[in-house]
């Protein structure tokens, strides 16, 4: 017996359980009625811990730890806990925006050791809000993006979900060598917008839209792009011939002859034949939906198994034409193909440092839910989880100009070929064919009017450790700023009306 190295896991198994019994006494005070708490952490994972009632097996919610065991996720199912105890959320009284910030500046000084700035307090889906505490360059007084902390609170001021930057990071100091006056300078070399198609009330127009691809000077004097700076593939869209279908949209979704079919007025559904006598209970495993005229709905939860292999790229493309072609039709006239990530560069293979603060707070809820509800399952169904997929990304265009509202992504599984999902939103082709196709306001108009909006400013910008990816570099940039009027959507082709990104955000912090 190695008593040294029993002796190390037995103190590490003890300063865990510490850590869980502060977090417990301190979390506590942030949930509705201050029910008494225990924090069970996953055997095989200590990053991962189950906040659950101390004297009943009910989940209150979770918690996700850094790897030195500072919090770095926090989640609580207020449903779960008003249904359960004898507390109601109509016994307290809404907050002021202010009360709320302060509430969650509580919380932030609880759990997150740097000092930390309000940045901005946002509406998120008319129950709560999204507060955003970031890190500054106190010697620029410059925030620090993703650095702190983004908080979801209720009106009446408890905490329903937070993610905490707790890693370290690094400032450069490049030499500035030019002024935002001269960035602008340099970026206005640049066309910065490009003629689109958008709908309004029924009519399809023209707008002149911003590009992308430029979005930063930096202190340089180099113009830096959006994959550079934000992480940001910026496809290729390109033709393609026409296509020949061989297989059926039902073959291509899975269904099988020994499937029951159901018919109504909305769409067709297949569930499997031993579910035919309980189908008021069960979900379909095939859905096509007829929305209306224009939309159009499928989905497939057919079983699958894992493989060695994926499927080839080429293969799961053809898959996908071949579905859409025999949705829609005459598709290599109509759509644009993206191009793929090369080098298994999918959205599968995303890590947390491509997401933006608010998608990766969104996956892991997500995950989260899903862990919780497989608890719930049968031992049968606990396999029955969804398909890895590929998604493949048709862009309407007409007479060569992009119609971005209308496009269409299909989703294909990379061991099986099934559709697995899709959702078909298509344009009223008699507006197109109506539509002026002439614009009053010239490219060169258009986008003199947007770079005479157009502000720099200088901001910090994340960048990563060449060595070491999981080390995050703060560098310098001038980055695009429209804080006059708002950040710009659009200007009509024909009015050269501008109009602006509606912003939901309630107070900002400075």
């Amino acid at each position: 017996m190695d008593i040294k190295n029993n002796n190390f896991a037995f103190k590490e198994i003890n300063e865990r359980k510490q850590i869980m019994r502060n977090l417990e006494f301190v979390l506590r005070e942030y949930i509705m009625g201050r029910p008494v708490i225990s924090i069970e952490h996953d055997e095989e994972d200590p990053t991962f811990g189950v906040i659950i009632d101390a004297h009943r097996k009910l989940v209150y919610g979770h918690i996700e730890l850094s790897d030195d065991q500072k919090l770095t996720s926090f989640m609580i199912d207020m449903e779960e806990i008003t249904n359960n105890n004898d507390v109601s959320l109509e016994e307290y009284e809404e907050l002021e925006p202010d009360e709320l910030i302060g509430c969650a500046e509580d919380f932030i000084q609880d759990f997150c050791q740097e000092k930390l700035h309000f940045k901005k307090m946002t509406e998120w889906n008319g129950e709560s809000y999204m507060i955003v505490f970031e890190a500054k360059d106190s010697a620029l007084n410059l925030f620090l993006p993703n650095s702190g902390a983004t908080i979801e609170i209720n009106k009446q001021g408890f905490i329903i979900s937070a993610v905490l930057f707790q890693s370290y990071y690094q400032l450069s100091y490049p030499d500035i060598q030019i002024s935002a006056q001269d960035a602008k300078n340099i970026l206005c070399q640049y066309p910065l917008v490009e003629l689109g198609i958008f709908e309004n009330s029924g009519e399809m127009k023209l707008a002149y839209y911003p590009k992308r691809e430029y979005v930063a000077v930096r202190v340089d004097g180099q113009v830096v792009t959006a994959d550079e700076l934000l992480d940001e593939f910026v496809a290729d869209a390109h033709a393609f011939e026409q296509v020949h279908v061989t297989e059926s949209i039902e073959s291509l979704l899975g269904i099988t002859n020994d499937m029951h079919k159901i018919e109504n007025d909305v769409g067709t559904y297949w569930y499997p034949s031993e579910d035919e006598r309980n189908m008021e209970e069960t979900e379909p495993t095939i859905k096509m939906e007829q929305i209306d005229a224009l939309q159009q709905n499928y989905e497939s939860n057919v079983e699958w198994k894992e493989l060695e292999e994926e499927l080839p790229l080429e293969l799961l493309e053809t898959k996908a034409k071949m579905f859409l072609e025999a949705a829609i039709g005459n598709i290599h006239e109509k759509y644009l193909l993206e191009e793929q990530l090369q080098d298994g560069d999918d959205f599968e293979v995303l890590t947390e440092e491509d997401l933006t603060e608010e998608e990766r707070r969104f996956f892991e809820e997500l995950e989260m839910m899903e862990e919780e509800n497989e608890e719930d399952l049968d031992e049968e169904d606990e396999d029955n989880n969804f398909e890895p997929f590929t998604t493949f990304t048709f862009v309407r265009h007409y007479k060569g100009i992009r119609i971005e509202e209308y496009t269409i992504y299909v989703n294909v599984g990379i061991y099986t070929g099934v559709i697995r999902d899709c959702s078909i939103i298509l344009p009223d082709e008699t507006q197109l064919l109506n539509m002026k196709m002439d614009p009053v306001l010239s490219l060169e108009q258009a986008d003199a009017i947007f770079k005479e909006h157009l502000q720099m400013k200088l901001a910090r910008t994340i960048n990563y450790d060449e060595e070491d990816e999981e080390v995050t570099v703060y560098g310098l940039n001038y980055v695009m700023d429209f804080s006059a009027n708002g950040e710009i959507e659009k200007i009509d082709a024909t009015t050269g009306e501008i109009q602006y990104i509606e912003s939901d955000i309630l107070k900002e912090g400075k």
